[in-house]
């Protein structure tokens, strides 16, 4: 499943999205229960107890909230429910799948022969979603702004001292598109602050469940920076894989549900303000943001 977080009469909820629509989850359920004999009112309080609109408790949820989910997309007919239940893209705002992380973990290396062995922390304030601006802070340096499209890791369970090996899939919860939005020349300079500016972590536009990905490291990758194509690649040319992501940091702390663990990219791109950068990785989406200038 494609999960979101989206936004309708000021009211935020978590749908799943499918092709150019998103279908409200617990709207569903409350109607499968409807058409199971439920008055209203009890159909609602179910839904509400059985689809939480955080996303980090849908997390939590596992195995059992997703479930509910699923079985209450199959009940209905997309094409004929009420727009209450299925809502056209261009009619809702679609937000950052996750608004508050209980970390962002930057990595990197993925595509280099060099051991991980570290992480920095990017803050909840560098976090943005589809469509939302890319701001340019004063402070940039000359260098300028970098693109970087990764796939990131989204953990699904508490976890300490993963082992480095396939038992590390236990605790992905899913996967999603990445943009670790970097001051070059900051970072060549050793700072400590190259990545973590307000709104240099654009995400989205969902989370794609681990079960929709067969291999996290077969899927295309692609950039296009004002329409023109601008990097064209695949997570096949990672050498470092999904579990030496989720083990390395879990030496060090208790990765929580929701965490979002970056990976690093297979081409680095500037940015200048005016841009609009659009990257697309297979089986997740299209994450679009504008670039513009601090005033």
């Amino acid at each position: 499943m494609r999960l979101v977080r989206f936004q309708t009469n000021n009211i935020v909820k978590i749908g799943a999205l499918k092709e150019n629509s998103i279908i409200d989850l617990r709207e569903t359920r409350a109607r499968l229960y409807i058409e199971k004999g439920l008055k209203i009112e009890e159909a609602s309080q179910k839904a509400k107890a059985e689809i939480p609109s955080d996303m980090i408790e849908f997390i939590e949820g596992g195995e059992e909230t997703l479930s509910n989910a699923k079985e209450s997309i199959k009940s209905i007919d997309t094409e004929k429910v009420p727009g209450a239940i299925v809502h056209k893209l261009e009619n809702v705002k679609i937000l950052a799948p996750i608004p508050d992380p209980p970390m962002i973990l930057n990595m990197g290396n993925a595509y280099r022969p060099y051991p991980i062995t570290g992480f920095t922390i990017k803050p909840i304030t560098s976090l943005v979603g589809p469509e939302d601006p890319i701001i340019i802070p004063k402070e940039i340096t000359d260098f300028g702004p970098v693109f970087e499209c990764e796939i990131a890791i989204v953990i699904g369970k508490k976890g300490r001292r993963i082992p480095e090996n396939q038992a590390a899939y236990d605790y992905v919860y899913g996967y999603t598109v990445y943009n670790d939005i970097t001051d070059y020349g900051k970072q060549i300079e050793g700072r400590f602050d190259s990545k973590i500016h307000d709104t240099f972590c654009p995400m989205g536009p969902c989370i794609t469940t681990r079960d929709e990905i067969d291999n996290p490291h077969e899927l295309a990758m692609k950039v296009w920076i004002n329409g023109q194509l601008a990097c064209n690649s695949s997570t096949r040319e990672m050498q470092q894989r999904v579990p030496t992501f989720v083990s390395v940091p879990s030496r060090t702390l208790t990765l929580l549900p929701g965490t979002v663990i970056s990976t690093g990219t297979p081409a680095p791109g500037r940015l200048k303000p005016g841009d609009v950068v659009e990257m697309e990785i297979e089986k997740i989406g299209k994450l679009r943001n504008p670039v513009t200038l601090e005033k």
